[in-house]
């Protein structure tokens, strides 16, 4: 989850540091320059020019907070916060900071103040992003007020729509999750974790029949997913085919070699 917040890094920072690179013969000098630092130092010159540029500073905090400079990023953001039309920019930054300090408490507090004053303009990823914080705080109905948020951001993102159904599954709504991993599926006929949705809500049951067609679509739509031919395996074992489900116990743990539940299964059907 916390890969995610790398994703509203401005994007054009990389630029800056193509721009910086060296050229070819240069780079044979001893000297070697640490490119992020001089992208950092040519915009820093640029705001003393001009220290209304806006987007040079928005770039100059995100650098900050990836070369780990976070105090010199929040008082980009301090600059930002003083006016109407970047005030959520501000806040972003001030957010990405704090989740880089690991105080995901604040990170959340500046993260959803962006999104309050932006609502359906928001970056998606700060949306998404700020959801997978709440979800894992167990802020169910704050976090799915996001993830629909992000469905309405991007309308196409099957990965917003499976996460408003995980919501749902954690929350014992079993009806509304299986409508939305459907409607994930709908935006995206080989997003795998919605088939394993579905079928875990049968599984749970003891419906292993029902669940396998599920399974085998999760398999086929992503042939390298362990948990996938973990949950298939665990299904044709119970439904007495024992060598498909030792097939796919094996590849479950080629896909992932630390995987206890595959391993312990898979031992167990052995020593019978």
């Amino acid at each position: 989850m916390f890969g995610t917040m790398k994703l509203f890094y401005v994007l054009c920072i990389p630029v800056f540091f193509a721009a910086c690179q060296q050229s070819g013969n240069e780079q044979k000098t001893p000297v070697v320059t640490d490119s992020l630092s001089v992208a950092i130092d040519n915009m820093r010159k640029d705001l003393a020019i001009k220290p209304s540029d806006a987007a040079t500073r928005i770039f100059l905090a995100n650098a900050l907070i990836e070369q780990g400079n976070y105090a010199a990023a929040d008082s980009q953001a301090a600059f930002l916060e003083k006016y109407p039309a970047t005030l959520p920019n501000a806040f972003y930054i001030y957010g990405l900071s704090s989740l880089n300090r690991k105080d995901t408490a604040t990170a959340i507090t500046h993260l959803t103040k962006a999104i309050g004053l932006r609502k359906d303009s928001s970056e998606y990823e700060a949306v998404m992003l700020t959801g997978d914080l709440l979800l894992d705080k167990k802020e169910y109905n704050k976090a799915l007020e996001l993830y629909t948020l992000a469905s309405r951001i991007d309308s196409t993102s099957a990965e917003a729509s499976y996460a408003a159904a995980e919501v749902y599954n954690l929350q014992g709504k079993e009806t509304q999750a299986r409508q939305q991993y459907v409607q994930t599926l709908a935006l995206d006929p080989a997003y795998s974790p919605a088939y394993i949705g579905l079928g875990n809500l049968l599984s749970k049951y003891g419906k292993w029949k029902e669940a396998l067609p599920h399974y085998n679509m999760a398999a086929k739509a992503d042939p390298t997913n362990a948990d996938a031919f973990y949950l298939r395996g665990r299904a044709l074992l119970t439904l007495g085919n024992q060598p498909a489900g030792i097939d796919d116990l094996t590849k479950a743990l080629s896909f992932r070699k630390n995987f206890p539940e595959a391993r312990q299964l898979l031992d167990s059907v052995k020593n019978q």
